[in-house]
């Protein structure tokens, strides 16, 4: 069965054919989310462990991203061969092994298993979506895409809660525990799903070193991306507002505390607050996208909304209410952090049958390289003198340009009209 009729017939499935895969898909993004968190919310503790100074634990970040990159680049034909949930459990497998070797006292482990948790989190942002789109009724694919996008916050906000409190109590080696006991049921919990999920695997296809490392198989995520214009357009659109994402992410707490005189307690909660308006405003774009029946519009609006808010934050002083700040953190929460599911459904929607987990791998390299340029950029026009408000301005400037790609006519696919 391809994979357009398997759309077609997922329209007028019941609700217990989709609502199973997307459970064990959700409960799979927060815990492999859950996973990446770990050394950054223990890394006062972490970093004297290893003998690092807690400013070089951002090389662990590093590591688990790059590695990341690399089994979107080449591991995709093991996703083939195994099938999706076998994959999405055995990145699981490895992650909770890496977390155990980050509570081992020398920096060897730490490096060893931030490797292994970036393998770990990787299938949950490609091979995930494969199985989504297979299940997912057509009219409802934006809010499952984000409903699903929605543990990635959501596990980041988890890990914030209970890991430090876990790692002050009782030491680093007990929240490497937790991080990958949750990891282990969350494995546990997919696997009555797996055979039927997995059922059309190719076992025909090749995972040795040479197919693996082959150049055509590095090139084929983007090229599947860059084939088709829709495709295309898309990821340059996910590229400008990864871009501003990464920035908010990045530099929010360091602008309140530098340029609005917050304190820095009160700076976190008020970053920990957006982050869990995401956790309700991914599903919500996502349910706008599908009762408007275009989740290209949506994006528009979320580009706009997203550019608008980051051009008040850079305009924002310390005599700004309270009250407005706080307004303007919800309000990017619920844009500038929520677009991820609307724009993964879109580029699922325009993918060739059976590529989605093709497609959607290189279009988050796109956003990796957003990610990686955004805070870059940012700081190079910090350490230049420019100051905050400049950079933020043309962050702004760097979100709205995702209307180019977005605004030009979709003739391809007829979707998002």
């Amino acid at each position: 069965m391809t994979g357009k009729t398997q759309a077609g017939h997922a329209s007028h499935a019941p609700t217990s054919a989709w609502l199973a895969p997307l459970f064990a898909v959700l409960i799979i993004q927060i815990a492999a989310s859950g996973l990446a968190r770990l050394v950054p919310t223990t890394a006062p503790l972490l970093g004297p462990r290893i003998d690092w100074p807690a400013t070089q634990i951002g090389y662990l970040a590093s590591v688990l991203t790059i590695s990341s990159v690399l089994f979107l680049l080449l591991g995709l034909p093991l996703a083939r061969r195994f099938g999706p949930m076998r994959s999405l459990q055995l990145g699981l497998g490895l992650g909770a092994l890496g977390a155990l070797l980050c509570g081992l006292p020398f920096a060897a482990g730490p490096l060893l298993g931030s490797l292994l948790m970036g393998l770990g989190l990787a299938p949950s942002m490609s091979v995930a979506n494969e199985v989504l789109h297979r299940h997912a009724p057509r009219q409802h694919m934006s809010l499952i895409f984000s409903i699903k996008q929605a543990g990635v916050p959501l596990g980041g906000v988890l890990a914030g809660l209970a890991l430090p409190s876990v790692v002050q109590a009782h030491g680093v080696p007990a929240a490497t525990w937790v991080c990958a006991l949750f990891a282990l049921a969350a494995l546990l919990v997919a696997q009555p799903m797996r055979r039927r999920i997995d059922a059309q695997r190719d076992r025909s296809q090749t995972i040795g070193w040479r197919a693996l490392l082959s150049l055509s198989n590095a090139r084929r995520p983007l090229a599947t991306l860059t084939a088709a214009p829709a495709l295309r357009r898309m990821g340059m659109a996910g590229l400008c507002l990864g871009f501003g994402q990464s920035a908010w992410f990045t530099f929010f707490v360091t602008y309140l505390v530098l340029e609005l005189h917050w304190l820095l307690v009160e700076a976190g909660a008020l970053f920990a607050l957006m982050q869990a308006c995401s956790v309700l405003g991914r599903p919500l774009l996502g349910w706008l996208a599908d009762r408007t029946g275009s989740g290209l519009r949506v994006l528009k609006w979320t580009t706009v909304t997203s550019a608008l808010s980051t051009f008040a934050l850079a305009a924002a002083t310390s005599a700004w209410p309270t009250a407005s700040i706080i307004a303007l953190a919800l309000v990017a929460g619920c844009t500038v952090s929520s677009w991820n599911g609307v724009q993964m459904a879109e580029v699922a929607r325009r993918s060739e049958p059976g590529a989605v987990a093709e497609s959607t791998a290189g279009a988050t390299m796109l956003l990796f390289a957003g990610f990686v340029v955004g805070p870059t950029v940012f700081s190079l026009m910090v350490a230049a003198g420019t100051g905050h408000r400049l950079a933020f301005g043309l962050v702004g400037v760097i979100t709205l340009l995702a209307l180019v790609p977005l605004r030009q006519p979709d003739h391809a696919t007829g979707h998002g009209n």
